[in-house]
Order: C-alpha cells, then sequence, then structure tokens
C-alpha cells in the first residue's frame, strides 16, 4: 500500500452525468410511488423469499414490502456519499496528478452506473413480489 497523498479534486458534473442522477432519482421515487399505490391492493401475507425455481416459500405481513425500498433508498445514498470521495477508491493505476482527473471520473461514473442499477434491480424485486 502506498503512502502517497492523492490529489483532491472537485468534479463539475456533465450533462450526461446530470442526466443519470436525474434517472436514478426518478427511478428511486417511482419505486416508493409504486409500492405506496400498491399497498392497499395487496394481500395480508405476501412473499418475502423465493427459492431457486421461483417458488415462495417465505411469506411475511404485506408491511414487509416497505423493507424493498428502503434498503434500496439506503443503498442509493450510501453510494451517493461515497462518490464525494473519489480520492479514496481502489484504483488498477496509480494516481497522479496528470491522471486524476480523468480517473475519477470514470470512478464516479461507474458508482452513478451502479445506483441506477441497484433501484432497477429493486424495482424488479419489488415487481416480482407485487404480482406474484
Amino acid at each position: 500500500m502506498t503512502t502517497t497523498k492523492r490529489p483532491v479534486i472537485k468534479l463539475e458534473l456533465s450533462l450526461f452525468d446530470k442526466i443519470i442522477e436525474g434517472i436514478g432519482f426518478l427511478l428511486l421515487t417511482a419505486l416508493w410511488l409504486c409500492v405506496y399505490v400498491q399497498y392497499a391492493g395487496l394481500p395480508k401475507y405476501i412473499p418475502i423469499h423465493f427459492n431457486f425455481s421461483g417458488a415462495a416459500n417465505s411469506f411475511g405481513h404485506r408491511s414487509d414490502i416497505y423493507s424493498l425500498p428502503m434498503v434500496a433508498t439506503a443503498l442509493y445514498i450510501l453510494l451517493t456519499v461515497v462518490n464525494n470521495f473519489p480520492q479514496y477508491f481502489n484504483y488498477l493505476t496509480p494516481i497522479t496528478p496528470e491522471n486524476a482527473h480523468r480517473q475519477y471520473l470514470l470512478a464516479t461514473r461507474l458508482l452513478r452506473y451502479l445506483k441506477v442499477l441497484v433501484v432497477v434491480i429493486f424495482a424488479t424485486l419489488i415487481s416480482i413480489t407485487i404480482h406474484y
């Protein structure tokens, strides 16, 4: 492990990055809205665990549906906070003042994609649970 200091750079978001951030936030908002709207129509007990063949093997109260958007929101917030400190990420190449901006840009963009992917995965899980 190296003890050299990495440069701290404040990255300006490009239009593309802002769009990705917006998509992630809108999907997260839609996820919460979907659960809120569907809640009244859910049966008293819903599947909360599925086996490898896709059959439900554990059931819980319908209020358990809120645990999925809560976890998605917690992960979204965690990734948003972590994304503000790219100088602490693990990189394959040594970070120098010359390559820091590009490496930080790529790393933070990857986390933006990951945030959107996490929300999409949780939205899929919620959809499967609601429509089982």
